[in-house]
């Protein structure tokens, strides 16, 4: 029978835990690094990267991960498999709605106090999220503007109020947000990420809270697979909002997602 090596926890997926285990030898590698054919590890409960050592202590032929980005991984010799471009994303919207919760919060937490049908949201990157939060929206928001990597709305940078960054992390992305970026915008700005904290410049964020940016609500911060993330050492501001990554953890959505990764295993 093939193992399975967890670095996430699964027995609150009564579903997922059903199948896993009907199929696979189930190890816990949170207690002991043990032989394992896979690894299985999702990015918002592990604290550290997955590096070379521990594929090397596992043995592991591949990762599975039930995630669309890998910073969670470093570069190793195995297979890295995920959910990205699966069909199953098109039934998964739970971080599109979690983006929406924190604009609703950070809005209400601003002093003063905006209402969303007189405010533009901003979307930067239309993909499958980009697109979800749009439909999300139409009905809250006074308009709502795009910008993609090959597609920007003309009024996007004159007209937004609350900027949802959907972009994928790549090395190319990396800090895209900066302050250079944000001072394109013609009005103060509320900045909404559920990507990847890796994709802006928290220093610069942080010092432009309370002028140019309104507020700032994340779920993710650069470094978050680390003992000590730089933004979490920061003071308390009024106008900061940081969740622990909570964006895909819907039950629902980890049923689905859990259990798509595992048509990656080979005998």
């Amino acid at each position: 029978m093939l193992k399975i090596g967890f670095l996430t926890p699964y027995k609150h997926l009564p579903n997922f835990s059903k199948l896993v285990e009907s199929k696979y030898k189930c190890l816990d590698l949170t207690k002991s690094l043990q032989k394992v054919d896979y690894i299985f590890a999702a990015p918002n409960y592990i604290k550290y990267k997955i590096d070379q050592n521990i594929i090397d202590s596992t043995g592991a032929r591949a990762i599975l991960t039930p995630s669309t980005g890998y910073n969670h991984i470093e570069k190793v010799d195995i297979p890295v498999y995920g959910i990205k471009g699966r069909e199953v994303l098109k039934q998964i919207t739970v971080t599109a709605e979690h983006a929406l919760y924190l604009i609703l919060s950070i809005v209400r937490q601003h002093k003063p106090i905006h209402q969303l049908s007189n405010l533009t949201l901003g979307i930067l990157g239309y993909g499958r999220l980009g697109k979800i939060l749009e439909s999300i929206g139409k009905n809250i928001f006074k308009d709502i503007v795009v910008k993609d990597l090959d597609y920007q709305d003309k009024n996007f940078f004159l007209d937004t109020d609350i900027l949802s960054i959907n972009i994928d992390f790549t090395d190319e992305n990396t800090k895209y947000i900066d302050a250079k970026f944000i001072n394109k915008f013609d009005k103060n700005i509320f900045i909404v990420n559920t990507a990847r904290g890796e994709v802006v410049n928290e220093n610069d964020i942080l010092n432009m809270l309370g002028s140019k940016v309104n507020g700032y609500a994340t779920d993710v911060v650069t470094g978050e697979h680390s003992s000590r993330p730089a933004l979490l050492k920061t003071i308390f501001h009024p106008n900061l909002i940081v969740t622990n990554h909570i964006g895909g953890t819907a039950l629902e959505a980890q049923e689905l997602a859990y259990s798509e990764v595992l048509q990656f295993i080979y005998d």
